[in-house]
């Protein structure tokens, strides 16, 4: 909702500076989004005086002029020669712009300078600088009358600067999307009174009653309770006066003609939509475009020709029996519509139709219809002011895809209290605007007014709620000045009726609270909440997860936080069912994530489209997936990793080193030994959930901890990366329960150990897992750690199989080992390589 500083102030009065007046907005519950300052169309130029007029020496046609601009003497050079001394010329100040003129790029701001050794402190503006005439000569010379000093805008009769808040209003706010509204919010925190403007339609020469030009049947009463309809007849469309022009341009509302302007000018005044229908185009098909054609009383009908009954009858004037009837009805299955903004729609069931007796001519309360326009041809118009179902129109509304101003407001509720009173006002601006003449009364069509609602307020229990106590006299003060009104009172407690316009007060608590923002919420103490606090001392849960943020970032990674909700196209990343939602926000957001890897390559594409392509980050968070049958959410750990292995560095070492899948597996590792989770292998997996080109599975006996891999090169060309791309996902649930927290003190140690390497060729397809498994059931004494150093494939080696060098380390707590005994143990490793993997040790 956008609004003016100076459009408030004609419905209250307030002496704050607009700063000021932002924070009493925001104080008061609307959350300023932005203030703009506009300046004046002819900002910094004034109504000045020629006092006397010479020769600038060494030019034949410039002058020097003395000029009085209200306040002190200029010294201005000009080269017009339409000027005397005494005239009353418009000169604009240094520093400030010429108005913008069609075709211009930038403003023309005006500098002292200096002319022949003599300083110009300005500029007198002819008709043409001032963009007033497309081709002038010579100053603009003002009457005599004009005012010395006056601004150049205030003579014109042109408002000057303006400031314009942005305000962003809550749903359960409806009555601020309005002037008035936010005026009254005003009017009540100040104590001034609220100016509604008076609505008053002298009587015109018509004789014809609304009833008598238009008949209104609702079909539809539970989507809209409300239709009233106005006729205003012989206007005269045109363009919209200088004041209601400006007025809707500044809050960004295109002016479109003075009819039609108006509708506008007092939605956004009262809140309340309204719509302009040419009355001849209404129930009006064959006939559209048909000019009407009054037949003189004073001839008899009998003697009227064929074409004039015809054409009166089109026209609807003067007959009961021909007046067009408004129909609110639901639209038909598959029926078509063409709006103002020229698109045709398909309409369903569930949609509301304004009417007539042959087709639809508006959709309700969001936009009207091309057949029934207002146009330059246009001389009578039609006003509905209506109220309708704010459910139907958000469904209509997001099902068409069509958002306008109108819709905007009902979807949020209107107030049904002001349907007659915002058309009567929108009457009475039209014959201002648009001349013509008013049909007597209004066709209202109010089948159930809803009961007014009262709510009984308790004083203590406002005192109670808030911890302050509140006169009794004040509480009530401040409620009567949002428009409630004190049914019953007494010294404990009172009842009050609710407005229409205020949707959200619906109970005891509700009138607390307003209370509240109105007495000042900086007046209300800040106390510490009373109760306890839980059972629990800690949660064990968020501690663990916090230790593994700990972790994490301690190994070199950031950690990032993506969105539960992704695009079904990034959730097929995984072959688990998607969760797709019902009624998704955008087709961006349609699916429950089923696992957190998906999000953490967006967010991998982002960094890198930054130049950012060196890039490690963890995500921990819920994934969703259907198993068995079954919802179920878990806890996930996503890794992804992308760039260059090492940091710059001066020396220029390992400048080029990529990750790869064994940083990735290191990174896996030391993290899990951080952690505590023990006994877990790592194991080759081709078939896999996601698409790696290498994939394993990490599991801890029967348990799967988790996968890791390197993504195809085809899925990263998708995601615009162009290194190799390493993920991992782990199952954060699992590993929290499967962990061993428990953590006991090691020694360093206190004797030497003694080294022993094996190079030895086995099988293509022996792994590291087989290696280690061998050399645990030797059970070797002593030996403290097992280390792979070489794998090489190539010269001297056979094909179908690869060399492995492994170093043993043996060390004992007790005792410096011999070589026998290290020996003796070392020997069982190599009979058992030679034994269960078929190696051939290279001695």
């Amino acid at each position: 909702m956008k609004v003016t500083f100076s459009w408030l102030k004609q419905y209250v009065d307030f002496d704050w500076s607009p700063e000021q007046l932002a924070g009493q907005l925001t104080m008061l519950g609307l959350e300023v989004e932005g203030v703009q300052k506009i300046s004046g169309e002819f900002d910094g130029i004034v109504v000045a005086q020629i006092l006397t007029r010479d020769k600038v020496p060494g030019s034949d046609k410039l002058s020097v002029c003395k000029v009085n601009d209200g306040k002190s003497e200029r010294t201005i050079i000009c080269g017009a020669q339409n000027h005397q001394p005494g005239d009353k010329v418009p000169l604009i100040l240094p520093n400030f712009a010429l108005p913008l003129k069609p075709g211009d790029k930038e403003p023309f701001v005006i500098k002292e300078r200096k002319v022949f050794g003599i300083t110009s402190q300005g500029m007198m503006c002819s008709p043409q600088e001032l963009g007033l005439a497309a081709d002038a000569e010579g100053l603009l010379i003002l009457p005599p009358d004009a005012r010395i000093g006056q601004p150049f805008a205030e003579y014109l009769g042109r408002a000057g600067g303006d400031v314009v808040f942005d305000l962003e209003i809550t749903p359960n706010r409806p009555d601020l999307n309005s002037v008035i509204g936010i005026a009254r919010e005003i009017a009540a925190v100040n104590g001034s009174k609220l100016k509604i403007p008076s609505v008053e339609i002298h009587a015109s020469r018509t004789t014809q009653h609304a009833s008598d030009l238009v008949s209104i049947r609702i079909e539809a009463p539970d989507l809209c309770p409300r239709y009233t309809a106005r006729v205003v007849k012989d206007v005269k469309i045109g363009p919209s006066p200088d004041w209601l022009r400006s007025t809707l341009e500044k809050v960004g509302i295109r002016s479109i003609n003075n009819v039609v302007d108006v509708t506008n000018y007092v939605m956004l005044e009262t809140g309340q939509p309204l719509h302009a229908f040419d009355y001849h185009l209404v129930g009006n098909v064959s006939g559209a475009g048909v000019p009407p054609v009054i037949v003189p009383p004073t001839v008899p009908v009998g003697e009227k020709t064929k074409a004039e009954s015809a054409i009166e009858t089109v026209a609807g004037r003067g007959r009961r029996d021909a007046c067009p009837t408004i129909v609110v009805r639901r639209a038909q299955n598959g029926e078509k519509f063409k709006a103002l903004d020229d698109v045709e729609r398909t309409l369903t069931s569930e949609m509301l139709l304004i009417a007539d007796e042959q087709q639809g001519i508006a959709l309700a309360g969001i936009m009207g219809g091309q057949n029934t326009e207002i146009k330059d041809s246009t001389r009578d118009v039609l006003i509905e002011s209506a109220y309708f179902s704010p459910t139907n129109i958000r469904r209509t509304s997001k099902r068409l895809g069509l958002r306008s101003e109108s819709s905007y407001r009902f979807e949020r509720g209107a107030d049904p209290g002001i349907t007659e009173w915002a058309s009567r006002r929108a009457s009475q601006l039209i014959l201002e605007t648009a001349g013509g003449e008013l049909a007597d009364g209004v066709v209202d069509d109010f089948p159930a007014p809803p009961k007014p609602q009262e709510i009984t307020l308790r004083h203590t229990k406002t005192n109670a709620l808030l911890g302050i106590p509140i006169p009794h006299a004040e509480q009530i003060k401040h409620l009567t000045a949002l428009g409630l009104e004190v049914v019953s009172q007494s010294n404990d407690a009172g009842t009050l009726r609710v407005p229409t316009w205020r949707v959200d007060l619906k109970r005891e608590t509700d009138l607390i609270e307003e209370i509240e923002r109105l007495h000042g919420l900086e007046n209300v103490p800040a106390t510490p909440p009373r109760g306890a606090i839980g059972g629990h001392p800690f949660d064990a849960i968020h501690d663990q997860i916090a230790e593994v943020r700990l972790i994490l970032c301690g190994l070199g990674l950031n950690e990032a936080q993506g969105q539960t909700l992704l695009s079904n196209e990034a959730a097929s990343l995984r072959p688990d069912i998607p969760s797709k939602l019902a009624n998704p926000l955008s087709s961006e957001m349609d699916t429950l994530r089923p696992g957190i890897t998906p999000g953490l390559l967006n967010a991998l594409r982002l960094n890198v489209n930054r130049k950012n392509h060196d890039v490690a980050l963890f995500e921990i968070g819920r994934r969703f997936a259907f198993i068995e049958g079954r919802f179920a959410e878990s806890r996930g750990l996503g890794i992804a990793m992308t760039g260059r292995r090492y940091q710059l560095f001066w020396t220029g070492e390992d400048r080029d080193a990529k990750l790869d899948v064994f940083d990735l597996k290191g990174v896996l590792e030391e993290f899990f030994e951080q952690f505590g989770v023990r006994g877990f292998v790592f194991r080759e997996q081709p078939q896999h959930n996601l698409p790696f080109l290498i994939s394993a599975e990490i599991a801890q006996g029967k348990y799967q901890l988790g996968s890791l891999g390197l993504l195809h090169p085809l899925h990263a060309k998708q995601h615009d990366l162009r290194d190799t791309v390493l993920l991992a996902e782990l199952d954060l649930d699992l590993l929290i329960a499967r962990r061993a927290s428990g953590k006991s003190f090691k020694p360093l140690p206190q004797f030497p150990a003694i080294r022993r390497d094996v190079a030895m060729l086995v099988p293509e397809a022996t792994t590291h897992e087989a290696v280690l498994a061998a050399v645990k059931q030797t059970r070797p004494a002593n030996l403290e750690t097992v280390e792979l150093f070489d794998v090489f494939r190539g010269r001297h080696v056979p094909e179908g199989q690869k060399s492995l060098a492994y170093a043993f380390t043996y060390r004992s707590p007790e005792k410096t080992l011999t070589d026998a005994e290290v020996n003796a143990a070392h020997a069982r490793v190599v009979e058992g390589f030679k034994a269960q993997l078929k190696a051939t040790v290279r001695e």
